[in-house]
């Protein structure tokens, strides 16, 4: 239970001076003038003042002993996250180079700094995104007669046209979530190209010249997945980094349609994380592109036709982006297709790089060493980003520890030879040192001179919007900048009362992940995130999900909001990432450790119902919707009111037994239950990480309406087996 906050006084500017005020007639009736203009007056508003500014003082004692009672006991509370983000630099109308930033480069969105985490050269180039977008069944019928005519000499028995309309994709945000592109469902071809266009003062051949043997910065912001995240061990991740996407240009040598892939460079997955990837764009000669006919342009894998568009004259080259194995298998029948990858961007842009919340201090002057033991130092600013600090005693740089406890002593065999003594602790959200006693940890010889170099940052007023980092005072001429994607990362720092709420948690698992409680525990604590729900499941691979996995943990977690699904959220890959990386130092190393979120099985509710004479039936309609929906919702559903339950199915006679409850029903007459597809079924299994997701909940009086009313009747078309998708462009129907 949380220590109370004492207030030794509560009483205002105005209590003070109204109370003086009044206390004027009892002490001195001969003071007759009390305006504002009067002596006597301005000076009990200056005390008033003054008064309640050490009343404010005094109150904060109980905080701060509040604050120090954690650091004794070594349980820090968890610093404000910096946040994250990617930045594209552009050169519109500057000198014709390839311009250089170097890593550091300062930026700004309003009062909230942020740095560049990478260098770059700023190619004098554009780039325009474009995706072969299928048309609908209904058009591509109207079509067929007719494009099947003029692309004869690809409509084989072997080849399936597959009609495609020439698309933009042009990655915005409504501030809340960014639109998102599926490469390989979205597309004829599961490909996204990437059209590199000259400036309009330079020629096509001129823009290749320049940006020739030159490395490319791409950026790239994977959408939402729910494949999740997994921590294992370094050969396995080190694998899966070697999964990532093929990158590849035209190789126009000769009439041949063939392609040749870019080598590149990667810090990580850039499917399950936002990131940069560096392209080495070959020489001038290998950048050219095929001079097409009209009825071949786009065809088959030919890059889109872009016949009738502003970008033609200007195209320099394209790039492909696929997976490494067309996830698209064009040979395969639908239902094996359905189970292939899915590969969801948000933005791809060039001229990219990341970015932090984060302000650097090259090296700060301390408080000179006195030589006494368990000596404590204040840094000028707070909170302190993990992994840049860096303390120089007399020019001698000393290592962080956590406990200073397993430190060594400063005195061997008489000579001061004991380098494990030379250490320090750092409590990030304070911005506080603290130093040995000599015989755990050596002090700081008297006089020392102590110096510190770190960067500082975090907090919510990271996390900007799009185009609102712009600042950026030591960019070259011509050269703009702005932060196409929101920030992600950012968290507040945590409060006193959650870190004591925290302490008998702490002090159990030790910031270790042994136990399912440790798990719960240490997951809420993760920064940057709102978490709603975490289940911990032992012995379960989210692949294998009939089967006893030794070694192996899975955890479900749900975020408590997501807007484009209220009642059923969805965690996307940066919820995921920052869960993953904040478990992996903290897990035991022989564990693999999935984090996912949870599958949701769609289904369709039908009640028909009566209700209490006299009701307002549209009140009690409304009254069942929201029950059912609270039934079987993930944070509040079943009768225990916790959350609906894993591995529990769905009875339909259950949600009746809730709906029965509402106040104003009657009587039940019929409740219909069923999935997205199939039958009308009694009760629906959930097995694994499936939860509900109610899609509709229809109510009426009497009978309850069919599931084919509600649910309508539309299928997914099928493709047939052993024959390959043609890919074959057509003109809009509207222009």
């Amino acid at each position: 239970m949380p220590m109370p906050e004492p207030q030794f006084e509560s009483l205002t500017y105005s209590d003070i001076f109204n109370e003086a005020l009044a206390r004027i007639a009892a002490h001195t009736p001969e003071w007759t003038n009390r305006s504002e203009p009067d002596p006597g007056i301005t000076l009990l508003q200056l005390f008033s003042f003054m008064t309640e500014n050490v009343l404010y003082r005094t109150n904060l004692i109980p905080e701060r002993n509040r604050q120090k009672f954690l650091r004794l006991l070594q349980i820090p509370l968890r610093p404000a996250a910096a946040a994250l983000g990617l930045v594209s630099f552009s050169n519109p109308r500057g000198a014709f180079e390839n311009i250089a930033v170097k890593a550091g480069q300062k930026l700004a969105a309003g009062n909230v700094a942020f740095k560049s985490l990478s260098g770059l050269a700023v190619l004098p180039v554009e780039a325009r995104l474009y995706y072969k977008r299928p048309v609908t069944e209904v058009e591509g019928s109207e079509l067929s007669g007719l494009y099947r005519n003029l692309y004869a000499a690809f409509d084989l028995p072997e080849n399936q046209l597959a009609f495609y309309e020439t698309a933009i994709f042009e990655p915005t945000s409504d501030g809340l979530r960014m639109k998102a592109l599926d490469i390989t469902k979205d597309t004829v071809d599961g490909a996204l190209w990437v059209a590199l266009l000259a400036r309009s003062t330079e020629t096509p051949q001129q823009a290749r010249e320049k940006i020739a043997n030159s490395v490319l910065s791409l950026g790239m912001q994977p959408s939402y997945g729910e494949d999740g995240c997994q921590i294992q061990d370094i050969a396995a991740l080190a694998d899966d980094l070697n999964q990532g996407l093929v990158f590849e240009i035209p190789n126009a040598s000769d009439a041949r349609i063939r392609y040749q892939p870019l080598e590149y460079t990667a810090q990580h997955n850039l499917l399950t994380q936002a990131g940069v990837v560096k392209l080495r764009i070959p020489a001038a000669d290998q950048l050219q592109v095929w001079q097409e006919e009209v009825l071949t342009s786009g065809v088959d894998n030919r890059p889109p036709s872009l016949a009738n568009t502003d970008d033609q004259p200007r195209l320099v080259t394209w790039i492909r982006i696929r997976a490494p194995q067309s996830a698209l298998q064009m040979n395969m029948n639908a239902e094996e297709s359905s189970r292939q990858m899915s590969i969801r961007l948000a933005w791809v842009g060039i001229n990219a790089a990341s970015v932090m919340q984060r302000t650097d201090v090259s090296a700060e002057r301390l408080s000179d060493g006195n030589g006494k033991p368990n000596q404590q130092l204040r840094l000028l600013n707070r909170p302190i980003i993990e992994d840049t600090f860096a303390l120089f005693v007399n020019g001698e740089r000393w290592t962080e520890v956590d406990d200073l406890a397993i430190a060594g002593s400063e005195i061997r065999t008489g000579v001061n030879s004991d380098t494990n003594s030379k250490v320090f602790r750092l409590d990030r959200e304070a911005g506080e040192l603290y130093f040995g006693n000599g015989l755990r940890g050596a002090r700081p010889p008297n006089g020392a001179i102590i110096q510190a170099s770190y960067a500082h940052g975090g907090g919510l007023q990271g996390l900007v919007g799009v185009n609102t980092i712009v600042k950026a005072p030591n960019l070259p001429a011509g050269v703009k900048v702005t932060n196409p994607v929101p920030t992600w990362g950012a968290t507040a720092a945590e409060k006193v009362a959650d870190g004591e709420r925290n302490i008998p948690q702490t002090l159990r698992h030790r910031d270790r992940l042994m136990s399912e409680q440790d798990y719960k525990d240490i997951v809420r604590r993760t920064p940057g995130i709102d978490l709603g729900r975490v289940e911990v499941l032992p012995l379960f691979h989210p692949k294998l999900p009939n089967q006893i996995s030794s070694g192996v943990v899975t955890l479900l977690v749900v975020p408590l909001l997501d807007i484009a699904h209220p009642d059923s959220p969805e965690p996307d890959q940066l919820f995921l990432q920052n869960i993953c990386r904040y478990l992996k130092p903290r897990r035991i190393l022989t564990t693999e450790l999935h984090i996912r979120g949870p599958v949701y099985k769609e289904v369709w509710i039908s009640v028909g119902l009566n209700v209490v004479p006299g009701s307002d039936p549209a009140v009690i309609h409304e009254a069942v919707k929201q029950e059912v929906k609270r039934f079987l919702s993930p944070f509040q559903g079943g009768f225990s009111y916790e959350g609906w339950p894993l591995e529990k199915a769905l009875d339909a006679l259950e949600i009746s037994a809730a709906v029965a409850r509402v106040a104003g029903v009657s009587r039940i007459n019929q409740l219909r239950l069923a999935e997205s597809s199939g039958p009308e079924v009694p009760s629906v299994g959930m097995q694994g990480l499936n939860l509900p997701r109610v899609m509709k909940v229809s109510v009426v009086e009497g009978d309850a309406l069919s599931i084919e009313d509600i649910r309508g009747d539309a299928e997914a078309p099928s493709s047939g087996s052993g024959t390959k998708v043609v890919p074959v462009p057509v003109v809009p129907m509207e222009c």
